[in-house]
């Protein structure tokens, strides 16, 4: 089990969501919902599982960048557009360069926080966008 499948076993809420890791790395996280178990009464996927598939990527990974002992990715604000209903399973996928995060780290580490804001596009099974979702995290340096 890799550490984002242990992060989402800790976190009931995705672990019924049954999500999948497509594809990781120290900068990149692609992760897949399947359609089976995450629909709403009228059948399509439900509004609250696009926006925990689009939320949690970017905190996840900073996680796996930072670890939790000195940096902690906090979400302070979310914005979600539902461009079309969802029927089918649906991926995200993120990507933060070498380059942000060493300036994600070092704002954070001098002033204390530092805020972070990200754009994730949910796509269906043909690519088609269906959602995007703006989060503004804040970065907390945790002091021990």
């Amino acid at each position: 089990m890799n550490f984002f499948e242990e992060t989402m076993k800790n976190i009931p809420m995705l672990d019924n969501m049954n999500l999948h890791i497509v594809d990781y790395s120290k900068n990149k996280l692609v992760v897949r919902m399947p359609f089976a178990g995450n629909q709403n009464h009228v059948g399509i996927v439900y509004a609250g599982a696009i926006f925990s598939l689009a939320e949690f990527p970017f905190g996840a990974l900073s996680v796996y960048r930072f670890g939790s002992d000195e940096i902690v990715p906090i979400v302070g604000d979310v914005a979600v557009r539902y461009f079309a209903p969802a029927k089918s399973d649906l991926t995200v996928s993120i990507e933060v360069s070498d380059q942000e995060w060493d300036e994600i780290e070092r704002e954070t580490k001098s002033n204390g926080k530092f805020k972070v804001v990200r754009e994730v596009d949910v796509k269906d099974g043909t690519g088609k966008i269906v959602a995007t979702l703006k989060a503004t995290y804040f970065m907390l340096h945790v002091k021990h």
